[in-house]
């Protein structure tokens, strides 16, 4: 079982309206509440949690939460990633400096609070204080201002007469998730939905950090949901969330270096998604791109919980294991085009393959049997790559005699065999007669090195070795070497997928090669 904060509701009578705001807080050990009067109503909140659903990037990712945005939700229809354990058991949130709440609210916004802040709401008359969904209040088939009765709900109580109620954020891991909160004066909200926003900073965070998944076999990290990662080895977990820009607008961290193999979790709270676009500018899915589905709602809760139901309302997570490299744009969906919606910037990660910078992969010997047989069992396919220096070529590549060399790409590319620039390296001319492609080829980065919306296998040029090197395609260095220089023209847009970039190849003579190879298996 998951245990969470207890919720603490005390109301003040109109007898003891005198008392000092606070008094009782440090002796009850509240939950989220704390008042100023004698009598007592104890809320247990209780609840269930579940598994948050996974992308994996290896197939197209399309399973995902299909919660409903209010109430306590639908289960998830995506992949399950353990039992959530009891990390906060017993832990109870500390009383902070106080934001002050005159009750109901003059304004409907602009009550920012930070987490370790306690924000107290008082009134005089009858009215008492209720968490909801949304802005324009609760989800049918709830009453607009009802209560919908979820276990880890704020709610002060029954309505009293001329009392106050201290809401207790606390800090990670056990205090309040941070988030845009509604609150209303239940069934009678003359000023309407007011809302108070929560706050982390932006930076300083160590737990918003890259971080090694072995972190993840502890419970108090995502509550241990992820903990069969915790042993894949040379992996980094990355957490891109919305906790910490007062608008709730933007994912930070908006920009993020991964390497196949990491996951990437993202969080929420309010009504949101994550869909792979093709640009900065797009906020539509990209046919077959990583998404976690339909909107869900995560209404904020207490140990960085969703109070209206598991953690697959407001989280969803991305391994990018076998996910063609490259620069990968994600939304939340419809964030520009549909008027009043509540999302906003894109975010894109950089995805490379797991080795050093600026490498290639290393060329496997009988590669090329699955281009082309003919070049026998001690064939090397040289893999020249964008994906791994920031939309750049792979650059100062050495190659066999008897080697295949494939360029392939993420974003729009136009690759060709250049001139040099006169001081021993390419140019961005075209080399007459040298190896090109008749047009720019799109790559949408997706699963499995494939391209989304495009033709994969059109992705690609391959040329071979020792076929240009008997035709004479080839420059010469100043001490004999034989050098190939290659251009591409790409996109240049900032937030696109590629760049205009150049490569040199040298040919390595001390990679054996044999003219008449033995036959591919």
């Amino acid at each position: 079982m998951h245990h969470h904060a207890r919720i603490r509701a005390l109301v003040v009578a109109v007898a003891v309206v005198g008392c000092t705001p606070g008094d009782e807080a440090e002796d009850t050990g509240s939950g989220p509440g704390s008042t100023t009067a004698a009598a007592v109503t104890d809320t247990d909140a209780t609840g269930t949690a579940t598994s948050g659903p996974t992308t994996t990037a290896t197939s197209v990712a399309t399973e995902a939460a299909t919660s409903s945005t209010g109430d306590s939700g639908d289960e998830p229809t995506g992949g399950t990633t353990g039992d959530e354990l009891d990390a906060c058991a017993g832990v109870v949130n500390t009383p902070g400096p106080v934001l002050d709440l005159a009750w109901p609210a003059a304004e409907n916004v602009g009550h920012d609070a930070v987490e370790g802040q306690t924000v107290r709401f008082h009134w005089s008359g009858l009215h008492n204080v209720l968490q909801v969904a949304t802005f324009d209040g609760q989800v049918p088939p709830t009453p607009q201002f009802g209560d919908a009765g979820w276990e880890r709900q704020i709610h002060s109580g029954a309505k009293q007469q001329d009392g106050s109620f201290d809401w207790d954020i606390g800090t990670y891991p056990c205090g309040y998730r941070p988030g845009i909160y509604f609150f209303v004066d239940e069934d009678d909200p003359a000023g309407g939905v007011t809302s108070v926003t929560v706050t982390v900073p932006e930076f300083d965070n160590d737990h918003y950090e890259p971080r090694p998944c072995s972190v993840l076999a502890d419970p108090l990290v995502y509550g241990g949901r992820y903990a069969q990662y915790a042993d894949r080895p040379d992996c980094t977990v990355f957490e891109v969330n919305n906790f910490q820009t007062v608008a709730h607008f933007d994912w930070v961290d908006p920009v993020l270096v991964a390497r196949q193999g990491d996951l990437i979790l993202f969080r929420w709270t309010g009504e949101h998604n994550i869909v792979q676009v093709h640009d900065v500018d797009q906020d539509t899915l990209v046919p077959g791109g990583i998404t976690s589905g339909p909107k869900t709602n995560c209404v904020g809760g207490p140990n960085y919980s969703c109070a209206n139901g598991p953690p697959a309302l407001g989280e969803y997570l991305v391994d990018t294991t076998d996910h063609r490299p490259g620069i990968v744009h994600i939304s939340d969906e419809c964030a520009y085009t549909c008027t009043g919606s509540p999302t906003g910037m894109n975010m894109q990660f950089d995805l490379r393959f797991p080795v050093p910078h600026n490498t290639p992969l290393e060329p496997v010997k009988g590669s090329c049997c699955a281009i082309d047989p003919a070049k026998g069992e001690d064939c090397r396919v040289v893999e020249i790559y964008n994906g791994n220096d920031g939309a750049q070529l792979d650059y100062n590549v050495p190659i066999g005699r008897g080697d295949l060399v494939r360029f392939r790409w993420a974003g729009s590319l136009q690759v060709y065999q250049s001139l040099s620039d006169g001081n021993g390296g390419p140019s961005m001319d075209p080399r007459p007669g040298g190896v090109a492609m008749a047009e720019a080829v799109e790559c949408v980065p997706g699963p499995d090195m494939s391209c989304l919306g495009g033709d994969t296998e059109a992705a690609q040029l391959v040329f071979d070795v020792a076929e240009q090197l008997a035709l004479g395609n080839y420059e010469e260095g100043m001490f004999g070497e034989r050098l190939f220089y290659f251009a591409a023209l790409g996109e240049n847009m900032s937030g696109f997928t590629s760049a205009d970039s150049k490569t040199l190849l040298y040919v390595d003579d001390g990679v054996p090669y044999d003219p008449d190879p033995a036959p591919c298996p």
